[in-house]
This record gives structure tokens, sequence and C-alpha cells, in this order.
């Protein structure tokens, strides 16, 4: 089993240098194999792997099952089977990776009271992951 995560830095709202610590802990703790950000910031943080485009990322995982999480997603989070070996791909408020869905590909959303797709990407990808978890007790 392989888990990766791939985002993109908040270049307007925050800087990758404090962002780091948002996504590097909640990943460490839910066992993430891989993580990769785009574009390259030049940070010296060994737990994420940097590339100049989301492409890149996608191409370099091309193994993985690639889930794009955001609002416009096909599935819901709660009624979702997470894939054995997946990249799962985070956007942020003013860009979404979703139009770049490939047939085989899958597209998640995060229902939530409001459903006002006010989430940070690093929360979004705490709750797949915890989902994830929760469901493999299950099995």
């Amino acid at each position: 089993m392989t888990v990766a995560v791939a985002g993109v830095w908040e270049l307007g709202w925050n800087t990758p240098i404090k962002e780091m610590d948002l996504w590097e802990y909640p990943l460490r703790d839910c066992g993430v194999d891989a993580f990769y950000m785009t574009p390259v910031s030049g940070i010296r943080a060994s737990a994420v792997v940097e590339r100049h485009t989301i492409e890149e990322i996608l191409m370099a995982n091309e193994d993985l099952v690639h889930v794009f999480v955001d609002e416009r997603g096909e599935h819901e989070l709660p009624t979702f089977s997470h894939p054995k070996d997946a990249l799962y791909i985070f956007g942020k408020a003013s860009l979404s990776f979703h139009p770049m869905a490939k047939p085989g590909d899958i597209t998640l959303r995060i229902p939530t009271p409001g459903n006002l797709a006010t989430l940070w990407p690093h929360q979004c990808a705490a709750l797949v992951l915890y989902d994830r978890f929760m469901k493999e007790q299950g099995d």
C-alpha cells in the first residue's frame, strides 16, 4: 500500500516555510509515504519533494490512483472507498486541479454542514487521511 499527497504552495496568504508545518505533521502522523508540493520554493525540508508543476508530480506517480480533492468532486468522502495505492491531490482557493482528472482518476469532495468550500487544503488532507485510517480499521 502506498499513500502520497500532492499540493500547491499558498503563495498569497502564506509562505512555504510557514505552511510546511501545517502539512508535515498531520501527514507524518497519518503515515503518508510521499509528500509533493509545487512550485519549487527552495525551502530546506526533507519531508517534501518539490516539483515545478503538478504535471511533473502526476507523471512521477502514474502507478498510483489519482484522487483529486475539491468541492466539485463526484464522490463524497463518507461513502468513498479509498484505493489501495493513491495519490491525493489538493489545490487551493484560487486553483483547482479537478479539471485535470483523466478517465480512471477519481474526484472527491468533503461535504460539510455549510458546504462553503472554506477548508484549507492541509485541513482537507487531514480529513481525507483520517477517513482512510478509520475505514481501514474495519477491513
